[in-house]
């Protein structure tokens, strides 16, 4: 089964942690025209370890209704990403393949529930 992100409500986007590399943080200040310590500070917060900040850099996350949080940069009501011509590699990269799980147990659960918009939270 392949899969389709535009009908998807955003599992992958719901991740804690959404890496950043270094070309990850140039494209998104170019794209958002922000300074890299404005990125930093508004969009992005460190891993934790051992309850210390600490690398790597990740974006931050805001409420979401359905997953608990999402990445800040995914727009609520649309369900879709804001930044998709600049998301990171790590985004680009997902799902590995040629079908997501997600995908697939996304589109079980609205077959079984006979509701094209079902979100699953479970």
């Amino acid at each position: 089964m392949t899969y389709d992100c535009t009908v998807c409500p955003g599992f992958c986007c719901s991740y804690d942690e959404i890496l950043l590399t270094d070309v990850d943080v140039a494209r998104l200040r170019a794209h958002l025209g922000l300074s890299e310590d404005a990125l930093i500070t508004r969009h992005t917060k460190y891993g934790m370890f051992r309850g210390k900040a600490r690398h790597p850099l990740m974006l931050k996350h805001k409420p979401d209704p359905h997953f608990r949080t999402i990445c800040t940069f995914f727009d609520l009501e649309k369900r879709c990403c804001t930044i998709y011509d600049a998301r990171p590699d790590a985004c680009r990269d997902y799902p590995h393949g040629d079908t997501c799980g997600y995908y697939q147990f996304l589109s079980f659960e609205r077959r079984l529930q006979g509701d094209d918009d079902h979100v699953a939270v479970t």
